[in-house]
């Protein structure tokens, strides 16, 4: 086995989606083994093409693969996502490289290691010092390294364990509605949202499920916007997601919905989403 460190970053969509939907291919995958994720960053981008900010990460693994094995797997779930390569420096729904592996120094046309950009880039330095500081690239650490060079730009977010998968049931377009500055927070401070709606298409850049049972992964949390009367139509499509926690947004309270969901051991509050985002109780 291998060790290697890999870069990862989105500024499409949901980004904090796309970075775990990266992570947890690699895991799946039975000649790898993640060991450590540094926390999401949210840094500017890099070039002249105007874009929305990346959220970046990197994380370390041990792998059985060759470096061009590991491409082929990383440039797979890129294609996953819906990657194209359309245009240099311009937003990507999912951006995988390979910053080191192992000792090995490569240069071809379809592979460098270490990653040439790396020691200039502190959106790649201050998640990698994050997990191993006294790793050396060259004949330099990386602590060292990111000392020298311009941090600005790059703000630390949240532990990826703590991002949270979030189901916007009633979510909005409109801006004036709580459920889309709900979104716009959950997505600003790293989280990944799933927007519910029988209206939009996609909010926010983010396709909208018509039910929450189209949804595949487990969920965190699901945030209410929808009356008692039409919560009464989907509850058991809900309880069925198993989500580990509803919150009631004001006005969406119901004694019926919240016995439904406590008795299949769902947790619920009654609670302004977008408050509780905006005080750190989320």
């Amino acid at each position: 086995m291998v060790e290697a460190y890999i870069g990862i970053g989105s500024n499409m969509g949901d980004r904090a989606g796309f970075l775990k939907y990266a992570i947890n291919g690699l895991s799946n995958s039975e000649e790898v083994s993640v060991t450590a994720v540094s926390f999401i960053y949210k840094t500017d981008p890099v070039g002249p093409v105007s874009q929305k900010k990346y959220f970046n990460a990197v994380l370390r693994m041990e792998t059985s693969l060759d470096p061009y094995g590991l491409l082929s797997l990383l440039l797979r779930i890129e294609k996953d996502c819906g990657r194209l390569r359309n245009e240099r420096w311009g937003p990507r729904t999912l951006d995988l490289d390979i910053l080191l592996f192992g000792d090995l120094e490569i240069e071809d046309a379809s592979l460098k290691v270490p990653h040439p950009s790396m020691l200039e880039r502190a959106f790649v330095l201050a998640p990698l010092n994050e997990i191993r500081p006294d790793i050396r690239i060259g004949n330099r650490l990386a602590r060292e390294q990111l000392e020298r060079i311009d941090s600005t730009g790059v703000e630390r977010l949240i532990a990826f364990d703590q991002s949270k998968t979030v189901g916007i049931i009633g979510a909005s377009s409109k801006p004036d509605r709580y459920s889309n500055r709900a979104q716009i927070k959950l997505m600003d401070l790293g989280h990944s949202v799933v927007p519910v709606s029988q209206r939009d298409g996609v909010i926010l850049g983010v396709p909208c499920l018509r039910k929450i049972a189209d949804y595949w992964e487990p969920l965190d949390t699901l945030t209410l916007y929808l009356s008692p009367h039409r919560q009464l139509q989907v509850i058991p499509e809900l309880v069925v997601a198993k989500p580990k926690r509803v919150i009631f947004n004001p006005g969406t309270e119901s004694m019926e919905s919240k016995r439904q969901f406590e008795a299949a051991g769902i947790l619920t509050e009654e609670a302004c989403t977008l408050v509780m985002l905006e005080t750190g109780q989320f």
